[in-house]
């Protein structure tokens, strides 16, 4: 039976295309024409996968059936609820459910979440908060290096890496690490090695900041440059 599939935003920006028309099997579901669209365009695949789906103008779920005739809308999150990038420096909350739903797929049967948060005690000091500050253009540029070092390395993986700047209170998220893959192995190495290359690499700072009043930049010690000899 023939259908008719309209994209939008992004996708369609992706594949270079606004409408398709396709043959497909009497009975495919709506979760059948996602799997389908995702192996024929793979550059789309994560939006794809993100997308709302409409039959006939009204949202439909995964389990929908198609028929003779339909019109399909693959409808990225809209404004207001936009996906953020991959790499984020932000001033306002993370969202570890954002981040966890920007790496779901239906391909992946692994999604592991590192969520660093700020601590109230550490060595028998309380702290008051954090102020974050970061180098953001070099930041971002650094981190779209690990991320691309990581998919070079896992080539099926879906990374994300997002880090707070300004002032944090006790328990709030200062950093989300995270991956997806076909295979849990794979998202537990990627997740591992993302947040500790950007411990490492990434300029970012924290000022830490005391209920007695003292405050104190913290290194990090993975970060300090080696001396040279001689």
């Amino acid at each position: 039976m023939k259908i008719r599939v309209r994209l939008f935003a992004g996708i369609a920006e992706t594949i270079q295309l606004r409408e398709l028309t396709l043959n497909v099997p009497v009975g495919t579901s709506i979760l059948q024409l996602r799997h389908h669209l995702m192996e024929q365009y793979p550059q789309a695949s994560q939006e794809i996968a993100q997308a709302m789906m409409a039959i006939n103008r009204s949202y439909a779920d995964d389990g929908a059936t198609l028929h003779e005739g339909d019109e399909i809308g693959i409808i990225p999150p809209v404004s207001g609820g936009d996906a953020l990038p991959s790499c984020v420096i932000s001033a306002h909350p993370l969202d570890v459910a954002q981040a966890f739903h920007q790496l779901e797929s239906v391909h992946h049967g692994g999604t592991v979440l590192f969520v660093g948060t700020v601590r109230e005690w550490t060595r028998g000091r309380q702290t008051s908060h954090l102020e974050y500050e970061a180098y953001t253009d070099m930041a971002l540029a650094q981190m779209k290096k690990i991320e691309d070092d990581v998919k070079a390395m896992y080539p099926d993986v879906w990374t994300l890496q997002w880090h707070r700047i300004g002032r944090l209170l006790p328990s709030e998220i200062a950093v989300i690490c995270a991956a997806s893959a076909p295979h849990r192995a794979d998202a537990f190495a990627a997740s591992r090695m993302l947040i500790d290359r950007l411990k490492k690499e990434v300029p970012i700072w924290k000022k830490e900041f005391y209920a007695n009043g003292e405050t104190t930049w913290k290194s990090n010690p993975e970060a300090a440059r080696e001396p040279e000899e001689g």
